[in-house]
């Protein structure tokens, strides 16, 4: 059999001058952005730093009078907050200590770069870091004085390395949620793409927080106290710049009214009375009715396993934010990860392309809105509010482009379902993608079973073994429709594709490839 071409085309290798322009590009965007951060933490915009003067004053609080947050009192947070909060605080207290967050968070930045070069290498990963660095220029201050800054990393470094080291990305998913709990919510689809999600996924979490909270009780905690951020924003009120607020706060507006709360404990506005309790009481019930429906879609769309990896952690973490009473802006930040992971592995696709547009001007109007002209807005400042509400617009129109796509991948195993339910159950390759022991490598991109995305092939994973519904085991159908029985995919090779191009032959994966 003469050699089979190699689809796609491997990328050319770079000559010593490419290599390093691209590399230029990189680091000169990544100090360009972290300088204009630091300078809007530090500067004009240094009120919008407050939450991490309350972070200094907890530590403070931790270090001389002995009430750690989390440990001996209830918190807002997950005890793994601590962590990035006491870093700083162990290095210099005072006023060094919002400097020292800003550092800490930029070598995070920094740290997550280098994961994704030396993944899927330097001319795929430089252009989408560069989105991501000028979409956290654009956010604004809070993109890097916010907790979340210290979490959003751990779930862009989980979704590169969640094909070939599934355990790998729960573990980083779980530690980014005993910080900050939205990354717990990118386990859902995570779960759902993993054939042996139970080994592969659900063990690795769950040992993690068997860890995290035998670390809590080493460190003197109480049992009582660690799930204690469970309920401690149940009484919070609908915030002013959530989606959910939009129509409170237009209403208030034509009538020139001013209903406002400031919430001193968290350092948030909210709004309060009959239309807003009724939005409040919606978004409690929305949200987690959202999370379930985005994990039950991802599993019937497991058979092109990557395009509802990224498409389930962007609508989870959006269901979180357009869903949920409460909207802080670096909440935008949640988003990005997604969105990175989603231009590296689908170039192509003009969904990724479409969100990444969106997100840069949502990015925008946020930092516009906060702290710009937060108090202009709470002050009944039209202009403001016209940019809060094209705003969320916005993001509940990204919103509903992921829900499409992913309902759209979702459909042969809605399908399926039905048949099944009817008693007629459709043939077809098993579900979600394979884990075994040991690991692949190639990071993200390691594993043999791409799939074509919504704009044509994929041009970045590797070989296409599966057919247009997605990635194939053993077992699988090939382009035409025709099985291969009792054969593998791999034995049956090469499989045909369109225009009479084949794929790569390549060994038969050894690890956890999916």
């Amino acid at each position: 059999m003469s050699k089979p071409a190699e689809f796609p085309p491997p990328a050319r290798p770079l000559s010593p001058n490419q290599a390093v322009r691209y590399a230029l590009l990189l680091t000169l965007t990544f100090v360009a952005a972290h300088a204009i951060m630091f300078w809007l933490a530090l500067g004009p915009f240094r009120p919008g730093s407050n939450d991490v003067d309350l972070y200094a004053y907890w530590m403070w609080q931790g270090s001389n009078q002995g009430a750690w947050p989390g440990l001996t009192e209830s918190w807002v947070y997950p005890v793994g907050a601590l962590i990035p909060m006491v870093i700083p605080q162990l290095l210099g207290a005072g006023a060094a200590y919002l400097p020292l967050w800003c550092t800490m968070i930029a070598l995070l930045n920094a740290l997550t770069c280098l994961v994704a070069v030396s993944f899927v290498g330097l001319k795929r990963a430089c252009l989408p870091l560069v989105w991501w660095l000028i979409f956290l220029v654009l956010l604004g201050p809070v993109a890097i004085t916010r907790l979340d800054a210290a979490a959003m990393p751990l779930v862009l470094m989980a979704l590169l390395v969640a094909v070939s080291l599934p355990g790998v990305a729960a573990v980083l998913l779980t530690v980014g949620a005993w910080i900050k709990v939205s990354p717990g919510v990118v386990l859902l689809p995570l779960f759902g793409v993993i054939r042996r999600r139970w080994r592969a996924v659900v063990a690795p979490a769950a040992l993690t927080c068997v860890a995290v909270a035998a670390l809590q009780l080493l460190a003197g905690g109480k049992p009582n106290l660690l799930l204690s951020f469970v309920s401690a924003e149940a009484d919070r009120g609908l915030q002013v710049e959530s989606v959910l607020a939009t129509p409170v706060v237009v209403l208030h507006a034509i009538k020139g009214e001013e209903l406002w709360v400031y919430n001193e404990e968290l350092f948030t506005v909210e709004t309060w009375g009959g239309l807003a309790d009724a939005m409040a009481a919606i978004g409690d019930v929305a949200m987690w009715l959202g999370l379930i429906v985005i994990g039950l879609l991802v599993l019937c769309a497991r058979r092109r396993p990557v395009e509802a990896l990224l498409t389930g952690a962007f609508a989870a973490m959006a269901a979180m934010i357009v869903l949920h009473k409460v909207g802080s802006p670096q909440f935008i930040a949640w988003l990005a990860p997604a969105v990175v992971v989603g231009l590296i592995a689908l170039p192509a696709s003009r969904l990724w392309a479409s969100l990444a547009v969106n997100l840069l001007v949502v990015a925008g109007l946020t930092m516009v809105v906060y702290p710009w002209g937060y108090n202009a807005l709470l002050l009944g400042d039209k202009s403001l509010l016209v940019v809060l509400v094209v705003r969320n617009l916005l993001l509940t129109l990204a919103f509903g482009l992921v829900l499409w796509k992913l309902v759209h991948l979702a459909r042969p195993g809605l399908a399926e379902v039905w048949g099944r339910l009817r008693g007629k159950p459709l043939e077809g390759p098993d579900d979600g993608l394979e884990a075994e022991p040991g690991e692949a490598s190639g990071g993200f991109f390691g594993a043999a079973f791409g799939e074509a995305s919504d704009g044509g092939v994929d041009g970045v994973f590797g070989p296409q073994l599966g057919t247009g519904t997605g990635a194939v085991g053993a077992g699988g159908a090939d382009r035409s429709g025709g099985e291969m029985a009792g054969e593998s995919a791999l034995e049956a090779w090469p499989p045909p594709l369109e225009g009479g191009i084949v794929a790569q032959k390549r060994e038969a994966p050894t690890g956890d490839a999916y």
